[in-house]
């Protein structure tokens, strides 16, 4: 087997593109930033945000931060970085932002030593820039006309550059791995899945139809009240198997959550999906009852192959069952059927 690449050595073969969706990916996750809303900024007008995140409902218009990325073979420096900064406070003098980000994060595969350095100086940061400025004054002037460079300028002078920061690689991996996103991305192993809780005693809202469904056949079966669970409960057939469907179910649910924190979204629909398409024909088929259907469609969901969803690795027995009573809560499952 060829060695494993590690997410490191991954995003360094990533195009541009995809190293911009990686990081989009990382900002929308932030909790701790409280982010109301994440966009793409990015394309050749991006007025020197690729990503704003912003802080309130006011947008750009309020606080908000801004990172910018760049994916080069070489390590970014204070050279790549310059102009970035002169495009931003020209955004902002330009009125074409309110104000400027409280924050803003250069965001780079590999960052050079001596702009690290210069980074957690500030002053010095803000003096290089000028320097920089003032040797490429001709050429400046030229792209921004004159007017507009000298109002940039000077709104870069009143502007404090502990604002500018690089993102460190290692701490934005570690974060990019809580979302489901990183799976995806990169080919890593899933987290374990946390063990399954029992089913309720009560039955919550959100098993009304399911278990409605279930004392349909307990009714036809049985004789059971379809109105009185407690009557369904109590009996010493229905009462144990209304327990393992309810089990069933709620073992389904706790694959919905975990897909949901651990894959991409539409994954665990996906597999709900494959279930459907596999047990569908086997419901449509004549049974003289609906406990004979439920049966035949629990066996058949069982012993089905499931194709190559991430999560296949998963799942277990009862998810099979339970994804069956999450269909049957949508009625695209159903096991009394009235003869047409």
């Amino acid at each position: 087997m060829p060695p494993t690449l590690t997410p490191k050595q991954i995003l360094v073969h990533h195009s541009a593109d995809e190293w911009e969706e990686f990081i989009y990916e990382w900002v929308s996750a932030l909790k701790e930033a409280d982010y109301v809303d994440v966009v793409r900024m990015g394309g050749s007008n991006d007025r020197g945000a690729d990503i704003a995140a912003f802080l309130t409902l006011s947008k750009t218009d309020g606080p908000w931060h801004c990172f910018q990325c760049k994916h080069y073979d070489k390590a970014i420096s204070g050279t790549v970085a310059y102009p970035e900064i002169l495009k931003i406070h020209s955004a902002v003098a330009e009125r074409q932002y309110k104000v400027l980000p409280e924050r803003y994060v250069f965001v780079a595969p590999k960052v050079g030593g001596s702009f690290t350095q210069l980074l957690a100086k500030p002053s010095t940061l803000q003096t290089a820039f000028f320097e920089w400025a003032d040797k490429n004054a001709t050429k400046l002037a030229q792209e921004y006309g004159e007017a507009p460079l000298k109002r940039a300028l000077h709104l870069a002078g009143q502007s404090d550059f502990s604002r500018f920061e690089a993102g460190n690689l290692d701490r934005i991996l570690e974060q990019h791995s809580t979302t489901p996103h990183h799976v995806r991305r990169f080919g890593t192993r899933l987290p374990d899945r946390p063990a399954v809780p029992a089913a309720p005693a009560d039955h919550a809202p959100e098993e009304t139809r399911y278990v409605q469904q279930l004392l349909d056949v307990y009714h036809e079966k049985w004789g059971c009240s379809p109105n009185a669970p407690d009557e369904a409960r109590a009996h010493h057939k229905a009462g144990p198997n209304l327990q393992r469907q309810r089990e069933a179910f709620y073992c389904a649910e706790q694959l919905r959550m975990f897909a949901r924190d651990s894959v991409p979204e539409g994954t665990f629909e996906s597999l709900q999906s494959d279930v459907y398409s596999g047990v569908s024909e086997v419901e449509e088929d004549d049974f003289p009852t609906g406990y004979a259907r439920m049966k035949a469609v629990l066996a058949a969901a069982r012993d089905m192959q499931l194709g190559s969803n991430v999560l296949i690795h998963y799942v277990k027995p009862e998810d099979r069952k339970g994804i069956c009573h999450q269909l049957a809560n949508e009625d695209r499952l159903t096991w009394v059927q009235e003869e047409l």
